[in-house]
């Protein structure tokens, strides 16, 4: 690897001595007006600066790749910046920028060389690439375990398409720059030697941001291994060898219920409690056969549904792996993982399904998880489910995704019976655990339920007539409801036709009928389209369903009245016959038989019927 580095090197070297050497063939050989010799003096000029910045980054990349340990020493940053910052002040003079730095007196153990100038390649970059009149800004919080130091500039941003590559070896911001592309991928080599993390996020024209996670606590790493690694990677990347997953894979995220969720390419389902803080390394390759995860937890919880894909967990360097895995892991004080499907392999123990482990500082303790919470079930919206002596607490997640990939609420309790208060009228799944005196969660036990507030609301003001905020809660309810009930559709179809708005009644009565076959919706169908006398639509309804429920009373009146429409007149009295053998005191159906025998001349018999139509009940 250091062959090919040192090739690409001595090639961009040659290059720009060539140009160098051209500049001056023309200066030796030509004549050359006083505005083209400035012209050209310059631009030899900014070649030779670029010719420097190579060299000076290729003799740093050499330094670092053979030093073999980092040496550590307490380090105040204050004063570390304080030198970056003078450093850099003439530089930042020329460009028209501005550095902030936030004065915090904070001291950490690291290498105070390579330290110095990981950061320094940072805020070089800030410099370089920002606009006349901008800022750069540092920026330092300390926690528990390290520091989070941020760089962030208002220059011109970094491409999308190249924020996965940043870090990569030949990879520069602006394809005009004539650097060797080496000082961020020597920056992260840097931080990540030491145990630290380094992450960017920017917006085109609007500046980028570069985070940086510093332990309190550096790793002895070899820097052999650590730059071989990270070099080798980015030169399969430079000679367009794409099958390792070195880039970034798309995800969803959402901030709900307590959850920071993140719904990755490849379907598995990361979930951090907001006060979480964490790291996030998503890749994939180019051809989308090969994903991993790697995150880093300080501080907080998370859980982890992989799909068939390789995901690795370090939390205050102890390392977790799986292969589709589903388990929780959480960081106070303590680090405790629970394992709910699949294996998960740690730097020192191997936990299968139903197992969890606490590390504290006295070292490791392996235990079996509670099983899950028992008779769990919901009547009425009250959530209930059989207490587990075991458990000190329970935590509900509510969500509207099967998968849980976005949370709506979460909460912790000590009850047994909980009133679910839910906003849509949709279907909800509800996932419990128990967790023991460890606080390790139990195995989870999921329920769903589909909710009908606003449609059970609906009817209570439809009993007592108030038939507009009745149309107001229903229409609440189909906009969430979807294919989840058939109900509060069929319910709005009658308030419209009961207002008259027949194609409405129609239209949604059609969408209870796609969701569930009932009778009653076929009859609500015919009546808006013998209203509307589109006979020719009602007739293949009721030829339909007459074949499931051929004595039904509306059905056989509905098909008599199709025949009448069609002049049918002899096959309509037969139907009449069967239906009024079957309710001989039904009102329509005595008068439409008179009617149909009036028009076929028999006015004596028309009479009787019309008599007993009059006379009968509905």
């Amino acid at each position: 690897m250091k062959n090919i580095i040192s090739s690409i090197f001595s090639h961009e070297i040659k290059n720009s001595l060539a140009t160098i050497k051209f500049g001056l063939d023309m200066f030796i050989k030509y004549d050359i007006d006083k505005d083209e010799l400035k012209k050209t003096s310059k631009e030899l000029l900014q070649t030779i600066t670029n010719t420097i910045e190579i060299l000076d980054e290729y003799i740093n990349f050499i330094k670092f790749q053979f030093s073999k340990k980092l040496k550590y020493e307490n380090i105040n940053l204050k004063e570390l910046f304080d030198e970056i910052k003078t450093d850099l002040t003439p530089f930042a003079e020329s460009k028209g920028v501005d550095i902030y730095i936030q004065k915090t007196d904070i001291t950490i153990l690291s290498n105070r060389f390579w330290l110095k100038r990981a950061i320094y390649n940072i805020c070089f970059n800030g410099i370089k690439y920002n606009k006349r009149s901008g800022s750069l800004n540092i920026k330092i919080e300390p926690s528990l375990w390290g520091i989070y130091l941020s760089i962030s500039d208002t220059g011109i941003g970094i491409d999308r398409k190249k924020l996965k590559s940043i870090f990569n070896y030949f990879e520069q911001i602006d394809e005009n720059s004539k650097g060797f592309g080496i000082g961020l991928a020597l920056s992260k080599s840097v931080v990540e030697s030491i145990g630290g993390k380094i992450n960017v996020k920017s917006n085109e024209n609007i500046g980028s941001e570069f985070i940086l996670y510093l332990p309190n606590k550096p790793k002895d790493i070899t820097i052999k291994k650590l730059v071989s690694g990270v070099v080798a990677s980015s030169v399969l990347l430079f000679l367009g060898i794409s099958y390792f997953p070195i880039y970034s894979q798309n995800y969803e995220i959402s901030k709900n219920g307590g959850y920071i969720t993140y719904k990755l390419e490849d379907g598995s389902v990361l979930k951090f409690e907001q006060n979480s803080k964490y790291s996030l390394n998503l890749n994939k390759n180019l051809y989308n056969t090969k994903y991993t995860i790697d995150t880093e937890i300080f501080k907080g919880a998370m859980t982890l549904k992989a799909i068939q894909n390789k995901a690795k967990i370090n939390v205050e360097n102890m390392n977790f792996q799986n292969l589709g895995t589903d388990f929780e892991i959480s960081k106070d004080e303590n680090i405790r993982v629970g394992v709910f499907d699949g294996k998960v392999k740690g730097d020192k123990i191997l936990l299968k399904k139903q197992q969890g482990v606490v590390v504290t500082k006295n070292g490791l303790k392996k235990v079996k998880l509670l099983d899950k919470v028992k008779n769990l079930k919901i009547t009425d919206n009250i959530l209930s489910f059989e207490d587990n002596k075991k458990a000190v607490k329970y935590q509900i997640l509510i969500s509207k995704n099967s998968n849980f990939s976005k949370i709506e609420n979460s909460f912790y309790t000590t009850k047994t019976n909980i009133e679910l208060k839910l906003d849509s009228d949709t279907i909800y799944y509800i996932k419990v655990f128990g967790y023991d005196e460890n606080l390790l969660p139990s195995m989870p036990n999921v329920v769903s339920f589909v909710n009908l507030t606003h449609y059970k609301l609906a009817l209570q003001l439809e009993s007592k007539n108030n038939f507009n905020e009745a149309f107001l809660e229903l229409q609440n309810s189909v906009s969430t409801i979807k294919n989840y009930s058939s109900l509060p559709y069929y319910e709005l179809s009658k308030l419209y036709f009961k207002n008259k708005n027949y194609s409405q009644s129609i239209k949604l009565i059609k969408k209870a009928l796609d969701i569930k076959k009932e009778l009653k919706y076929y009859k609500l169908l015919s009546d808006n389209y013998i209203i509307l006398k589109q006979f020719d639509k009602l007739d293949l309804i009721i030829d339909k369903v007459l074949k499931e429920y051929p004595n039904d009373l509306e059905l056989l009146y509905y098909k008599a009245i199709i025949l009448k429409t069609k002049n049918q007149l002899k096959q309509a009295q037969k139907i009449l016959f069967k239906l009024l053998q079957l309710y001989p005191t039904n009102q329509k159906a005595n008068l439409l038989m008179s009617e149909i025998l009036e028009a076929l001349g028999d006015k004596k018999l028309s009479n009787y019927y019309k008599r007993l139509g009059n006379n009968g009940n509905k």
